[in-house]
């Protein structure tokens, strides 16, 4: 396998199964389309319960790609650095691609384990691999509170993956699976307005009047940005989903570009959102930087002053 990456999927994990498989099904669409768009290599695959894709195309654009696919909320670089589960071996082989072997460090070992249960339960290999390293390098010391570096481990019944420093995605939900969301984008506000709004799983539906360069920034975000959300009705016929919010227009302009049926027994009125509202102009900037390069600026806003 080339170099592949774990994909977490925090908040999805909460949905019921019928819901999450939906949800990562959405998921997936979209980032196979972004791959295709950008030319880049994913292969999908599994390690036991966890999504795992790898690519054959440079790591760094690979990694940019996956830190644009909403719903994801971290991505832990992983590769296979032995085919044998022998500690001896596997702490030789963490050793071998240990950049800092030989030098005072401290460390601690992490392990999960996936697939039948064998010899080892995960915290007896965590302290089988332990001894092995300390064993095979003197200077090293263990710290399980604040270590220098954590050795973190997948243990499968006949191979061991170790996993590189996690990087923390977009989050979010993918768009499409929480209805449609008219947007006029024309200045840098509206824009990262409508970001927010395609995070929480809404489809922005582009009306006249947008700016087509910042359009194409939120399109990097949702490859199907613009295309109308299907549902089906009680006899199981797909029609199109009517857009339930606006964002950069008001709410009767966004009305009127709504044509209801005569069988639409239930109206529901369309809402006017300001997902920006009390937002810091220090936490929109991040949002700013994060939206063009996620891949170095992950999006955090200030969680202390909201929570007091």
């Amino acid at each position: 396998m080339n170099q592949a990456w774990i994909l977490r999927f925090g908040e999805l994990g909460l949905k019921s199964r019928v819901v999450r498989r939906q949800f990562q099904r959405a998921l997936v669409n979209n980032m196979e389309r972004l791959a295709i768009n950008a030319e880049i290599s994913l292969f999908q695959d599994r390690i036991e319960s966890m999504d795992v894709v790898s690519s054959s195309s440079d790591s760094t654009d690979a990694e940019n790609l996956l830190c644009h696919v909403l719903g994801v909320v971290a991505i832990d670089p992983a590769r296979v650095i032995a085919e044998t589960i022998e500690p001896a071996e596997v702490a030789k082989a963490i050793l071998a691609v240990d950049a800092k072997a030989g030098q005072l460090r401290t460390f601690g070992v992490r392990t999960r384990r996936v697939g039948a249960k064998g010899k080892y339960r995960s915290q007896d290999y965590s302290g089988e691999i332990g001894h092995a390293l300390c064993v095979l390098d003197s200077s090293l010391s263990v710290n399980l509170s604040n270590p220098d570096m954590w050795v973190r481990l997948v243990l499968e019944p006949e191979k061991v993956w170790l996993m590189s420093e996690r990087i923390t995605s977009a989050g979010g939900l993918p768009p499409g699976v929480q209805g449609d969301v008219f947007c006029r984008v024309i200045d840098e506000e509206s824009m990262l307005s409508a970001f927010l709004i395609m995070r929480r799983g809404s489809r922005l539906i582009p009306v006249d009047g947008c700016d087509e360069e910042l359009l194409s920034i939120l399109k990097q975000w949702d490859p199907f940005l613009g295309r109308n959300s299907m549902v089906k009705n009680p006899q199981g016929n797909k029609r199109k989903r009517h857009p339930w919010g606006v964002v950069g227009l008001s709410a009767e302009e966004g009305e009127s570009l709504i044509q209801r049926r005569e069988s639409d027994v239930k109206t529901v009125p369309v809402s006017t959102l300001e997902p920006l509202c009390g937002w810091s102009e220090e936490e929109i900037a991040d949002l700013s930087r994060h939206i063009r390069m996620p891949n170095l600026h992950p999006c955090m806003p200030n969680l202390e002053a909201w929570v007091s």
